[in-house]
């Protein structure tokens, strides 16, 4: 080595990068013996430091991963072949994610009633594949779970936001003329 000392902050970044997407920051916290509040301004640098980067961190909740930098999505595509690609989503696994894409933060019922049919399975994918995550409670009856969609989806679909999904209003517009003639 050159003499000089690896920090917690890179000794993070290597346990992050072989780890997955199941790093618990409290399991941080307490391999290196150090505060919650402190491990989490460490990851907040590091997630400010590679935001400009191929990679970029995502801190959710309880848990900490990489995720490629949703602006890079689109030569991501370009570069591997099909094959190669992620595992296509199904017809079920698009409908639900343009629902909750379009009405974030939804619950699991109300995706339900515009799908007609149960979205457990569906749901239960697209959280695995952290393409949606929880995002909080509804203040109603059984307080269900609130879903929004992720920067993973956001960059499986080459975009970086919201935003920049076709506009829904226009859609359903042309849909409807379509289906009157």
């Amino acid at each position: 080595m050159n003499g000089k000392e690896i920090g917690i902050k890179e000794q993070i970044e290597s346990i992050l990068l072989l780890g997955g997407d199941e790093i618990k920051i409290k399991d941080l916290s307490k391999f290196f013996s150090i505060s919650i509040d402190k491990i989490l301004g460490i990851l907040e640098e590091l997630r400010m430091e590679r935001i400009h980067t191929g990679i970029n961190l995502e801190i959710h909740e309880e848990l900490v991963y990489f995720i490629t930098n949703p602006q890079c999505g689109d030569i991501i595509n370009m570069y591997f072949k099909q094959e190669a690609k992620p595992k296509k989503l199904s017809n079920a696994a698009l409908e639900t994610l343009s629902i909750i894409a379009y009405r974030q933060p939804v619950t699991k019922s109300e995706i339900e009633q515009v799908r007609g049919v149960s979205t457990d399975r569906v749901i239960q994918t697209l959280e695995e594949r952290k393409f949606v995550r929880i995002c909080g409670k509804r203040e109603s009856i059984g307080r269900p779970n609130l879903y929004e969609i992720t920067n993973k989806f956001l960059g499986y679909l080459g975009v970086t936001s919201v935003e920049e999904l076709p506009n829904y209003s226009e859609i359903k517009e042309k849909l409807n003329g379509r289906n009157e003639n």
